[in-house]
């Protein structure tokens, strides 16, 4: 025995699968692409629209009703009565002067003279071609082909049954080089719409041997769709021809639609528009970006270039970088705070499948927009030419296009969701023109069989999160700063400020947990666990409510509002690890494995989470922004000393060069403190990236203080960075962690306070620093 299928089966995977007629074009213009043939002509011969002929129907088989008065009816729907093809009608319908005669010329002459064609001068096909392959439902044989390498659109062998669709009359004309004949097949689809459970096997459709060629050398084929089931009036064929099929050719080549597809209505041609360049001159912002792979390490390059505002920026992240900021946060049920998302990341092999593709995003500022010289005459008019082609990047394998990406309904960048939800509105799809080019076979990107989508894979998420990251941190972050963002800083202040409100609520249900879970041998320590828990969190709420009193003075000083985001930052690092600390001691009890070492390692870390917080305390004081002086050397080796666990945990060894004398500062205390913090969380973080990156790599990180240069230099072997973003990195929401989970304020606030007191802080870009053009080392010129 084997699976049977009732001929009906037949119908779901063509008329009833394909979304709309668009999509059923479109396959049919595919398969004539992937026949070869240089070109594709498509007629739409129309003379009556499918509804009238319908409404003549009803009206021949209603009494009362004379056949006179139908022929006039249909005389007066003739979309061109001077037609030959009108004429034919016309005649025919007068020599019928029974009903039914009439009734049967009418749907005779309805289904040949209505038909929508595809033409092509491809291969073409043999008898034992529509036979074998074209009759064969799911035929592997172009799945073959794209296995050794071919660039077929099409791998499923179930595109020719768009045509149904279409309409319920098939017919096929095809040969092959050398050929002798032309080879015909003829289908009625309505015969496997019966009710009964007939099998598709039993409906019999024999290819059979056409007239003689004119020529030997003839070859392609004819696809004559007929008995239409929509009504194709002018105005509708070009709108579909105009918009999508337009868009299914790469739209950004200039005539390539045209060049590739001849389309006719009536005789009449129809052209099919390109994106005029123009429009794409007049963009407000370009973002340009490759990503391939460098031996095993994937690499993302490109540009930013904000033409409205004469700026522009570098993109460029690779190895670590990459998979940083490709984790897709998941969401953890009951989780919050840090806890609250998995960062999963993109894997090895999702990268080499991708393979090398490109992206072209243009945006338009479209209360700015104005006339654009050669194309529209006034801003409504340049506003209509966007909306016209925007919607977000369309998707292209080998330059056709994959649906339904860049369409209305269809948002697979998140810019409408992050745009409404988050700063930045002015980035949505209606602003946005782009495409995305692949070359990804189909067996790492393959799409739905219904056409809409590609399947959920590896691959397309890898695709997927390398796009978000440009279009969210890269491009639409350029934008907004260079905007001159207002009141960054209160904004960051106000988001830590609630953070790390939550997060002390946590921490004090945890405790509690905890107290219940040691039993009675346990509680003294316990008690005092708590009591030096409660003393930190007593501290920081104190602390943000002195950042919440001078934020509300702080409107006349900027520099107010960098410090605060500073202090706002570490104290969510801070949290950070009281929070691990905790949670790891309570799973420790939930496997019973909890011991008197449990608790004392417990108490280290509290203790030094206390003198961590207890450095910048002074910060937030009224005396907070005055100068002192102080061993700059002794300060920085007590700030080492509370990140001392971490290094451990982490395996990072950490090497300080001591001056041979001290190096005294007058500077503000704490501002020197969050200089510091930021290096070193900013250089533990790529250092443990470039560890989950490279298997055997030894993260290592050497400090040197020169005490007659009065010069810090903080160099870690992570990835490092570009040498042409070394200054971008300093600019605030410039960030190569996932979107909305790192806001890219760290080093900007370090830079910030650096200038307040007079010195520098950059990259060190010297050519004996770089690694493959990448700068490693941070240097502090206290001068």
């Amino acid at each position: 025995m084997s699976f049977k299928f009732s001929a009906r089966t037949i119908l779901e995977l063509g008329k009833e699968l394909i979304s709309s007629d668009e999509v059923a074009i479109y396959e049919l213009i595919k398969n004539a692409i992937d026949a070869s043939s240089p070109s594709v002509e498509l007629h739409a011969n129309v003379q009556l629209l499918n509804s009238d002929y319908n409404d003549a129907i009803s009206q021949i088989q209603q009494e009362g009703n004379s056949l006179f008065e139908v022929k006039d009816f249909i005389r007066s729907k003739l979309i061109d009565a001077e037609s030959g093809d009108s004429h034919v009608l016309l005649e025919g319908l007068e020599i019928a002067a029974a009903k039914e005669d009439f009734l049967d010329t009418l749907t005779s002459l309805y289904e040949r003279l209505n038909y929508i064609e595809i033409r092509d001068t491809g291969h073409g096909m043999s008898l034992n071609d529509l036979s074998d392959v074209f009759l064969r439902i799911g035929t592997n044989s172009r799945r073959m082909e794209n296995l050794k390498g071919a660039r077929n659109l099409g791998d499923k062998g179930i595109g020719r049954l768009s045509a149904m669709r279409l309409g319920d009359r098939l017919r096929v004309k095809t040969s092959r080089n050398n050929d002798t004949n032309w080879n015909l097949l003829s289908i009625d689809w309505t015969l496997f719409s019966r009710d009964d459970d007939v099998d598709a096997d039993t409906i019999l459709i024999e290819p059979a041997v056409g007239d003689k060629k004119d020529n030997a050398e003839q070859h392609g084929t004819t696809i004559r769709v007929s008995a239409l089931l929509a009504d194709w009036d002018l105005p509708r064929f070009a709108d579909i021809l105009q918009g999508r099929i337009a868009r299914l050719i790469d739209p950004f080549v200039g005539g390539g639609a045209n060049r590739l597809i001849v389309a006719r209505y009536n005789g009449k041609r129809i052209q099919l528009p390109s994106i005029p360049e123009p429009l794409l001159r007049e963009a407000h912002a370009v973002c340009h970006v490759d990503f391939s792979m460098d031996g095993h390490t994937p690499v993302i390059e490109g540009e930013v270039d904000y033409r409205y505002r004469h700026r522009r920026t570098r993109i460029n992240a690779r190895g670590p970088e990459v998979y940083s900021a490709t984790k897709e946060p998941i969401k953890r049920r009951a989780k919050r705070g840090h806890a609250a998302f998995n960062l999963v990341p993109v894997s090895p092999s999702a990268f080499r499948k991708l393979g090398d593709f490109s992206c072209d995003i243009y945006w338009y500022n479209r209360r700015v927009v104005d006339a654009i010289q050669g194309l529209t005459t006034k801003a409504s008019e340049t506003r209509d030419a966007i909306s016209n082609w925007s919607g977000g990047p369309m998707l292209y394998r080998y330059g056709f296009r994959i649906l339904p990406y860049g369409e209305p309904k269809d948002d697979w960048l998140l810019i409408d969701e992050i745009a409404f939800t988050q700063r930045g509105f002015k980035l949505n799809r209606q602003q946005v023109i782009g495409r995305v080019l692949v070359d990804t076979p189909h067996q790492d990107l393959r799409e739905q069989t219904n056409r809409e989508g590609l399947v959920a894979s590896e691959t397309f998420n890898a695709l997927q999160r390398i796009l978000i990251w440009v279009l969210h941190t890269e491009m639409r972050s350029f934008i907004n700063e260079v905007d001159d963002i207002e009141f960054v800083e209160r904004r960051a202040v106000e988001h830590d400020t609630k953070a790390i409100s939550n997060a002390i609520k946590r921490v004090d249900v945890a405790l509690d947990l905890l107290r219940s879970q040691v039993g009675e041998t346990a509680l003294a320590e316990m008690d005092n666990l708590s009591k030096s828990t409660r003393e930190l969190a007593t501290y920081s709420q104190n602390l943000l409510t002195r950042i919440d009193a001078v934020t509300e003075e702080a409107d006349e000083e900027r520099g107010k509002f960098v410090y605060l985001a500073g202090i706002g930052l570490m104290t969510e690092f801070i949290f950070h690890e009281l929070e691990r600390a905790v949670s790891y001691t309570i799973d420790v009890i939930a496997r019973g494995a909890i011991q008197d070492a449990t608790i004392d390692s417990l108490r280290d870390q509290l203790t030094t989470l206390h003198r961590r917080i207890a450095m910048f305390d002074e910060l937030t004081t009224e005396k907070r922004q005055r100068k002192s002086t102080f061993d700059f050397v002794e300060l920085l080796s007590d700030i080492l000393k509370n990140h001392s666990r971490e290094f451990e945990r982490h395996k990072i060894d950490v090497q300080l060069e001591r001056p041979q004398r001290p190096l005294k500062i007058n500077a503000v205390r704490g501002m020197v403190i969050q200089i510091l913090e930021n290096l070193i969380v900013n250089a533990a973080y790529w250092l443990k990236e470039q560890k989950n990156f490279e298997w055997n790599f030894k993260p290592r990180v050497n400090i040197a203080v020169d005490a007659d240069e009065r010069s810090l230099s903080f160099e870690d072997n992570g990835p490092g960075v570009a040498v042409d973003r070394t200054e971008r990195i300093f600019q605030p929401f410039i960030t190569s962690k996932p979107p909305g989970l790192g806001r890219g304020l760290g080093l900007y606030i370090a830079r910030d306070l650096a200038e307040y007191h007079g010195w520098k802080l950059y990259m060190d870009s010297e050519t004996r620093r770089i690694r493959k053009g990448r700068s490693n080392m941070f240097v502090l010129q206290m001068r």
